[in-house]
């Protein structure tokens, strides 16, 4: 009976041991999700953009095509330089006088150009901004360009102008006729003597109704001086305070140069009907003449047919002599923005915008580095125009009575062609004229 009992308390204890073990799961507690909201500063350095600088360029449209070059340009600018914003602003009509006019009234661009044949005026008269402190900043060096040019736009020791592009001249001469006269095509190395003996063999006046002369030579200041040039003679004093076309050597040069149409190897184009000898030698007309690179796009497009070469203008007695033709971008004194202006025009004049406009083939670079591109490499006769700036040129400025000078050396020539006035005496009234338009 007693193991009975102890048997049920046994039992008892262990039911009421299992009842407490049930309540005890049954009553933990479970963990309760929590979120946890904690904010978190980021400081951060933000830059705001400075507020665009404008600056305004102008300068002449010459063509739509050369329009589109600058523009892209431009656009390329922009996008390397966005803190800065280029206003083109072309001026139509006559440029310089629209120039002078907002020069005076204080409302001219920042950024022009500026023609060889004026541009001292400016500089003279305190307009333009001298150059040489920023391109320095930037590390331009004058070194970097066409000796010629970059002289041609100093003044008082002083750069008033980066020149943009430029052309001289060259001897074009037509490959058809130099063949069918059985003569060797000219070279770099030809001289005065060489021109004269090829006009000789070129000229062909069997057919009067179409007429072919050797060397055409027309009354333009803008070819005669070159032979002036390379006689060793000069149009001007180096300081333009006086001409010197009534000089020997000048003298000579409108002998040699006038002695082909009274030879009857050479003509003026309007002996032939047209007012541009570029015409006549397209047509085939005038085997050789002296011209600029313009004259390639012109043949291109009017007479794509016509095969030619160009060299270098031969020398004369005095040497190597040609004339350089350039327009330079330059910087109005009175900009408030001078660092920004500088920056674009070191841009547009930098080696690879200068081997853009090269490529196009609207004009030669002013980037002395680029004599040996391959563009130059495989277009001879660019390369022709490109070199003479090399070799005896001399920039198409004759000081501030520059127009009177050449109107008077148009005159001369006249006079010697269709009044037969003795060469002396020609050039003699010419520089009197210019002297007293000098005082």
């Amino acid at each position: 009976m007693n193991r009975l009992i102890k048997l049920l308390l046994v039992l008892t204890v262990l039911a009421l041991g299992l009842s407490a073990c049930g309540q005890t799961t049954t009553q933990q507690t479970q963990p309760t999700p929590q979120t946890v909201r904690e904010t978190v500063t980021v400081r951060e350095t933000v830059v705001v953009p400075a507020e665009k600088i404008t600056v305004r360029l102008s300068g002449w449209a010459s063509s739509p095509a050369e329009t589109a070059l600058l523009e892209s340009l431009l656009y390329k600018f922009s996008v390397e330089n966005p803190d800065i914003l280029v206003k083109y602003e072309p001026i139509t009509g006559d440029y310089k006088q629209v120039l002078l006019t907002s020069i005076a009234s204080g409302t001219e661009p920042d950024i022009f150009y500026v023609d060889i044949f004026w541009w001292l005026e400016l500089a003279a008269n305190n307009a333009l901004l001298p150059l040489d402190d920023l391109m320095a900043t930037s590390g331009v060096s004058r070194d970097d360009f066409i000796p010629a040019l970059i002289d041609a736009f100093t003044y008082e020791g002083k750069t008033y102008g980066i020149p943009k592009d430029f052309n001289t001249l060259g001897m074009f001469y037509n490959k058809a006729l130099f063949d069918k006269a059985g003569l060797a095509y000219p070279t770099d190395d030809w001289t005065w003597d060489d021109l004269r003996a090829a006009a000789e063999k070129l000229t062909d006046l069997s057919d009067p109704n179409r007429p072919v002369y050797g060397f055409c030579t027309p009354p333009d200041p803008g070819r005669f001086p070159v032979f002036v040039f390379q006689n060793g003679g000069m149009v001007m004093k180096d300081d333009y305070s006086d001409t010197m076309l009534d000089s020997e050597a000048a003298v000579k040069a409108a002998e040699f140069y006038t002695s082909f149409r009274t030879a009857k190897i050479g003509a003026l184009p309007s002996d032939l009907g047209e007012g541009w000898q570029g015409t006549l030698f397209g047509k085939g007309q005038c085997a050789m003449v002296y011209e600029g690179g313009w004259l390639i796009p012109y043949l291109r497009d009017q007479f794509p047919n016509t095969q030619y070469g160009v060299v270098m203008p031969p020398a004369g007695p005095g040497g190597e002599g040609n004339l350089i033709f350039t327009v330079a971008w330059g910087i109005s004194a009175n900009t408030k923005n001078p660092d920004a202006a500088w920056k674009v025009v070191n841009f547009l004049t930098s080696e690879a915008s200068q081997k853009t406009v090269l490529e196009s083939g609207f004009a030669l670079p002013s980037r002395k580095s680029l004599q040996n591109s391959d563009y130059l490499k495989n277009n001879p006769n660019s390369a022709a125009i490109f070199n003479g700036s090399f070799f005896g040129a001399r920039p198409f400025f004759w000081g501030a009575v520059g127009s009177d000078v050449n109107d008077q050396m148009a005159k001369a020539l006249e006079r010697i062609f269709k009044e037969n006035q003795p060469v002396p005496d020609a050039m003699k009234q010419a520089a009197d004229s210019i002297r007293k338009a000098l005082r």
